[in-house]
């Protein structure tokens, strides 16, 4: 099949590539004129096409003469105007070759619902497919509207879709960084800022100066709990899945038509995380309890059931990941690497 992977040097596009590369796939990508990260693709048999997709012109080019697409494309933060004229134009294009596509894999994101709760509250745990989409930012504005744009296209064209969701993506060593006094600090300040918040202290109370008061640095690791003993869960998702749930949303028949969620295979508990790390950097771990719960989850049984998703980023395996990286022991495209 040729298959257009739309930001194609992306941190999932390029993983994403080299999995359709392996499944004997034909492969065209996008990428920006000068994209800096370019050399993720340095040797690969892709043909590359250079340019903007907020240009129809250049977008309907690069749909043209594919037989799926999977639109990766955007850019994480406050860049609502150019991520909605991207997946309109690249829904559009589709939908122009609705006929002779197989399908549109949309990347979607979780904080459409969002699944964390320092902003606003979930409606429950875990967060599934079906819990309500209310985006506190930007960023997961631009994701549902791209997502309705998507809906909106089939209906009017008959464009075979699905519909992707990961959590947080991350890759290299950026795990690392989320067992941290500095992340458990973040994550109270932003909560203290949205009243209502499942971190918030109605009485006024900035919690993560107590963190900070107890810690010997910023980048110690810490093992946060509640009053109650129940520890603090995060449940990212390796960029290395990510690709592989891309390709079961490609292959499988079963996913046309549906809205998947991808994440780790379970929530990363905080003790755990912070005591891997400190083995990792020879740092003591902050033990603490506090009277809120950060519960950031991602339930993905549907994906698992009908797509066959098959997550390999445990916590275990991407904190060995990110330590590799961290050495400078090269990128981590491939699991077995």
């Amino acid at each position: 099949m040729k298959v257009l992977v739309t930001g194609a040097a992306g941190q999932v596009g390029c993983r994403l590539i080299r999995c359709l590369l392996e499944r004997n796939h034909d492969v065209r990508g996008t990428i920006l004129p000068d994209d800096p990260c370019r050399d993720r693709l340095s040797g690969l048999d892709v043909q590359l096409m250079e340019g903007d997709l907020t240009d129809d012109t250049f977008t309907v080019e690069a749909v043209n003469g594919v037989e799926a697409v999977i639109h990766t494309a955007n850019i994480p933060g406050p860049e609502f105007d150019n991520n909605v004229r991207t997946n309109r134009a690249v829904a559009a294009a589709c939908g122009k070759y609705a006929d002779a596509l197989d399908r549109l894999v949309y990347v979607s994101s979780s904080s459409v619902f969002p699944n964390n709760g320092e902003q606003i509250p979930c409606a429950y745990h875990p967060v599934d497919e079906l819990h309500p989409k209310r985006p506190s930012d930007e960023y997961g504005l631009s994701k549902l509207i791209g997502e309705q744009l998507v809906e909106m296209v089939a209906r009017q064209t008959g464009l075979r879709t699905v519909i992707v969701r990961p959590s947080h993506v991350l890759s290299g060593a950026a795990i690392r960084t989320m067992f941290t006094v500095a992340m458990v600090c973040e994550f109270l300040r932003i909560g203290q800022r949205w009243s209502g918040s499942e971190l918030h202290m109605s009485d006024g109370t900035e919690l993560w100066r107590q963190v900070e008061a107890k810690a010997k640095s910023k980048d110690q690791p810490c093992a946060v709990r509640d009053l109650e003993g129940r520890p603090w869960y995060y449940q990212p998702n390796d960029a290395r899945d990510v690709a592989h749930g891309l390709m079961c949303a490609l292959e499988r028949p079963e996913a046309l038509g549906e809205s998947f969620n991808l994440s780790a295979p379970a929530p990363f508990l905080y003790p755990e995380g912070a005591a891997i790390l400190a083995e990792h950097t020879g740092q003591d771990p902050l033990e603490i309890q506090l009277p809120v719960r950060w519960r950031y989850d991602h339930d993905m049984t549907k994906a698992r059931g009908w797509i066959g998703y098959s997550p390999r980023g445990d916590l275990a395996s991407m904190m060995t990941s990110a330590r590799r990286a961290a050495a400078g022991e090269g990128p981590d495209y491939d699991w077995d690497v």
